[in-house]
């Protein structure tokens, strides 16, 4: 599961620079819907290897 976050959120985080770049400004709407979605996406990530973490120290 780790490893697909990883992969979506380096997806994202490409796809976030080329709308930047196609549209000619950071703050155009394609790219600020895209920049929201990889916000999602790092959260969730954090929230998984805070869960990991956790499991680790209880054992």
């Amino acid at each position: 599961m780790q490893s697909i976050l990883q992969e979506k959120i380096e997806s994202l985080r490409f796809e976030m620079i080329n709308q930047a770049l196609i549209n000619g400004s950071l703050t155009h709407e394609k790219v600020i819907s895209v920049s929201q979605l990889l916000d999602r996406y790092i959260l969730l990530y954090q929230k998984l290897i805070l869960e990991q973490a956790k499991l680790k120290f209880i054992s």
